[in-house]
């Protein structure tokens, strides 16, 4: 179980915590990667000298040298923007299915304290719909990761839940479950969201990633006041190259006028190096009013920095897939203004409902994408039907809480099951 802390102590541990998602739902490679300079027509994560307009510590991948702009996003962001503002309040689904009851399920479960988040999910839902639960954990490592695997293949179940882990990691043992047709429900790979070759179902696609990106740089386009915007990349890991594309490919889009600069960091900068970096950044452009960090985790130990250098109020940050301590930040007007929401509970519980559905033989549903989340070229955005909402200080109602993402969800899985 999760034990929760209060204060300073809550707050750095869910730092370490949230940089340790980053290594689960992104499948580690077990590479770091160093801050570098990215050529405008590079892909996240390659290297270019930095352009001499940059602010120390920043690269300059977002090439333009346009001067600050008025802020004024364009109409399509501002449109999204209000949409992903307001809560959700239903599940996007309203086909039920027949749970049928003795089902096992196996959960290979990685070893940072949110995959225990997202447990607590799916030991919630097994126990509504009337299946048995055995889990497996493992260290993030290639060879821990198969053993886990190991186990859940000895247990015989009906069905494995996983996280994005590298397929590499443990392609033998997918291969005898699929041979032996045993669906896995994964979430976090960098693949769509039906990729096939022993997964059925990927909830949490690289096109969510990408929207991600897209949904971030709108935010920021729509906030900020001078067009100065910086990018916090951490490229180590795909789908956090992916967000940071779609920041990129979007924020051209919706703040021509703005100029971005992009710091790519590795792992181990994030509480130590980064936030010394923000305040450079800060202090040699005064006209830096807006932050967006590829991961939430990043800011763990920023608003002590600026807050020692007396910068607290001339840049405000929005990042995505945070928790408790973004949350914290935002409440308190820390630096943080915004967090592209993740609901690890219900995504434990939308992960048995994929399963329960391609054990009748359904297929996993797959939710209609919203008008305002429709992009060319990634047709798998929100199609596992998690919800998504931009949360601010007024949609914060307990800092020190995971966000449930739609209010009383367990009792929408329950009505469409049936139970």
């Amino acid at each position: 179980m999760i034990q929760r802390q209060t204060g300073r102590a809550r707050f750095a541990a869910a730092g370490l915590v949230a940089a340790g998602l980053v290594l689960v739902a992104c499948g580690s490679d077990n590479k770091t990667s160093s801050s570098s300079a990215a050529a405008t027509t590079a892909a996240p994560g390659t290297s270019a000298e930095a352009a001499t307009t940059a602010a120390p510590g920043t690269s300059a991948e977002a090439a333009t040298t346009v001067a600050a702009g008025s802020g004024m996003a364009s109409a399509d962001a501002m449109a999204r923007v209000d949409t992903f503002r307001k809560a959700v309040e239903t599940l996007p689904f309203n086909e039920p299915v027949k749970v049928e009851k003795g089902k096992k399920l196996f959960y290979v479960q990685c070893s940072v304290p949110v995959c225990a988040e997202i447990a607590i999910g799916i030991k919630a839902a097994v126990e509504a719909a009337g299946w048995t639960f055995e889990t497996a954990s493992h260290q993030d490592t290639p060879d821990t990761v198969a053993s886990a695997f190991d186990a859940a293949i000895a247990a015989k179940p009906d069905v494995v839940l996983t996280s994005g882990n590298p397929r590499e990691w443990f392609a033998s043992q997918l291969s005898t479950l699929e041979a032996a047709k045993v669906p896995v429900v994964a979430w976090s790979m960098p693949e769509g969201y039906e990729p096939g070759k022993g997964v059925n179902v990927n909830l949490l696609t690289q096109d969510d990633y990408y929207f991600y990106g897209v949904l971030m740089a709108d935010y920021a386009a729509a906030n900020t006041k001078t067009g100065s915007i910086l990018f916090e990349g951490l490229p180590t890991f795909p789908v956090l190259s992916i967000v940071q594309q779609g920041f990129k490919d979007e924020i051209a889009k919706a703040c021509a006028k703005c100029t971005v600069k992009v710091n790519e960091i590795a792992v181990t900068d994030i509480g130590t190096n980064l936030p010394g970096q923000i305040t450079s950044a800060l202090q040699a452009d005064p006209k830096l009013d807006t932050i967006a960090y590829a991961f939430g985790g990043m800011l763990f130990g920023v608003p002590d920095a600026l807050k020692a250098a007396g910068l607290m109020d001339q840049a405000k940050a929005v990042s995505q897939a945070g928790g408790p301590l973004n949350f914290g930040f935002i409440a308190a007007g820390q630096h943080q203004v915004a967090e592209v929401g993740l609901a690890s509970e219900l995504l434990g519980w939308r992960a048995v409902d994929a399963a329960a559905r391609i054990l009748a033989g359904q297929g996993p549903g797959r939710a209609e994408t919203p008008a305002t989340a429709k992009l060319d070229g990634h047709a798998d955005v929100l199609s596992g039907g998690l919800p998504l909402q931009i949360l601010e200080k007024d949609a914060i109602k307990d800092p020190t809480a995971l966000w449930p993402g739609v209010a009383g969800f367990q009792d929408q899985f329950k009505k469409l099951w049936g139970v």
